[in-house]
């Protein structure tokens, strides 16, 4: 039956032979495999017999003939060609088309699936309007090149639609539909449209020309959309096919605006050694390229630089300095072909450092049996102002729960604190000997200011007396408690074991009370220390949920 069916399609292509051999021809080319694509396969015919088939079947535009096992791969469709020794590769030409097809569009790499998916129910849901189902193809794409003389874009496009409705796979009529609406201006709604019309059309070129027009229309379209990068990739992809003078001047137009730049620059003056950085619109060559030949600093290469991701940052600056600041023209980007294409230059001026204060965050237990202070960090202020809270142990857990614990705290909450959570034991200010644009380090003295100090945590906020300071700005905050008990906790099935040491001796510490608070600050059970410094708390304490959770332990 195969040999039969397989003669029969045979003798079909020999009577057609000559209105076909008029309209289509086969051009093969030796150790050549056309990819993907798999129509059917044929096995045992010679390759003209191959050729023959291929001819007589509509469906077929490309073949792979492997002659030593005589099998016949037919394709519905060509495009990318690889090299296959001893195969043939062979490919329908329509004679009367003018121009060579070149196979299937390629995919696009710069097109998002979900742009591609789009364009899919687009061309999926064309459907005629009422008032169109009485009117054939051709009427209704000369209705709307009426239209669009006539300036009416929006009826010509439903026009186009309708006849598109008609004839889907009319990869001219996409375009044209595309570069109608690319008249609209504007309109990021109708922009998206075209978009997807071309993208549409592109997918059914089959010549260089239509190609690269296809693309051309796509490019206009994503760039009228704020799709600036995907839109030079199509002017990038057109201009490769057909380098069409006015193609190539959109293109160099958009990427003089849009292309790889410099995007902005700033001044970090607030560090200890000032860097002065530029930012660029596409990301930097990630290695094997060194930049320092395209940057200059008062006309000499900065003595380091740093470029990392979109960004080339210039350091050892210093303070209340001006500089020069230039990029080379050709300082390379991550994007192919795409370098910065003018020098740029900056007049940059370092000020001196912001006044600030700040601690080293390091103090948070301080030794019960030495002279205490807790260091605090400044630059260019002449003092400091600062306000001591203390936080019973009772009112640990509700600060927990709120997530405010050893956080840095802005003016509203550290009133809070003094308000609902504990109470504002000191206020006043510290002198600093300022050096200027240096970090100066004062202590502030614990035991002066809290010369009877009573249990719990400790807060102390500072701000600069001479710099800018609001409410709703983060200060400057140091927890702290006084104390020279250390706990550590283990947890396993028989509950939770707690251990009291010395941090002075590293001693156990026997007698000591612990209680164990909730979420919700109520007391789950309290224990006491034996000789080796330990107490358990019972597995059932430990199981509590929601507030029940236990939160705190106090010593």
């Amino acid at each position: 039956m195969r040999t039969l069916i397989r003669n029969f399609t045979f003798v079909i292509a020999l009577a057609a032979g000559p209105s076909l051999a008029a309209d289509r021809h086969v051009i093969t080319s030796q150790d050549s495999d056309y990819f993907g694509f798999d129509l059917r396969t044929e096995q045992n015919l010679s390759l003209a017999d191959c050729e023959n088939i291929c001819l007589a079947d509509s469906a077929c535009k490309a073949f792979t003939y492997n002659p030593k096992v005589k099998w016949c791969f037919l394709k519905s469709d060509f495009n990318q060609v690889n090299r296959f020794a001893g195969a043939i590769g062979g490919k329908v030409v329509e004679a009367d088309s003018g121009e060579q097809d070149i196979g299937a569009a390629p995919a696009l790499p710069f097109i998002s699936d979900q742009l591609l998916s789009d364009a899919r129910v687009v061309k999926q849901n064309l459907e005629l309007s009422e008032d169109q189902k009485t009117r054939g193809f051709e009427s209704l794409k000369a209705a709307g090149r009426r239209e669009l003389n006539n300036s009416n874009i929006d009826a010509a496009l439903l026009a186009f639609r309708g006849a598109l409705a008609i004839e889907p796979e009319d990869a001219d009529l996409w375009i044209e539909t595309a570069r109608a609406a690319n008249r609209i201006l504007n309109n990021t709604d109708v922009a998206v449209q075209a978009s997807l019309s071309a993208l549409n059309g592109y997918q059914l070129t089959r010549t260089t020309q239509a190609r690269a027009d296809a693309l051309s229309v796509l490019a206009l379209a994503l760039q009228q959309s704020g799709n600036a990068r995907p839109a030079l990739d199509a002017y990038k992809a057109s201009l490769a096919l057909v380098n069409a003078r006015t193609v190539r001047a959109a293109y160099l137009d958009l990427r003089t605006r849009e292309g790889f730049r410099v995007t902005e620059h700033t001044i970090d003056a607030d560090s200890a050694m000032p860097r002065a950085c530029v930012t660029f619109s596409e990301p930097l060559v990630k290695l094997g390229v060194d930049y320092t030949p395209y940057v200059s600093l008062n006309g000499e290469p900065p003595k380091a630089l740093e470029a990392t991701g979109s960004q080339i940052c210039v350091e050892g600056l210093d303070h209340g300095q001006r500089y020069k600041l230039a990029l080379r023209r050709g300082l390379p980007s991550s994007i192919a072909d795409e370098p910065l294409e003018e020098n740029v230059e900056f007049d940059l001026y370092v000020p001196d450092r912001s006044a600030m204060v700040r601690f080293t965050g390091d103090s948070f237990v301080l030794p019960s049996t030495a002279r205490r202070g807790i260091p605090i960090v400044s630059v260019n202020t002449s003092s400091a102002n600062l306000k001591l809270y203390r936080i019973g142990d009772r009112n640990i857990a509700p600060l927990m729960a709120n997530s405010q614990f050893l956080t840095q705290l802005d003016g509203y909450s550290a009133d809070q604190i003094s308000e609902q959570n504990g109470e504002l034991v000191w206020e006043g200010a510290i002198d600093v000997a300022p050096e200027l644009n240096k970090e100066v380090v004062t202590s502030f003295p614990v035991d002066e200011v809290l010369p009877k100090r009573k249990p719990g945590v400790y807060v102390l906020t500072a701000v600069s007396a001479t710099g800018v300071s609001n409410e709703w700005d983060t200060r400057a905050t140091q927890w702290f408690l006084v104390s020279d008990i250390g706990l550590a906790t283990y947890a396993g099935s028989d509950g939770l074991n707690v251990f009291a040491r010395s941090l002075a001796s590293a001693k156990p510490m026997a007698g000591i009370k612990l209680s164990l608070l909730a979420k919700n600050n109520e007391v789950l059970g309290t224990a006491t220390t034996d000789v080796e410094g330990r107490a358990t708390f019972t597995a059932g304490l430990m199981r509590g949920t929601s507030a029940m959770m236990p939160a705190v332990i106090s010593a």
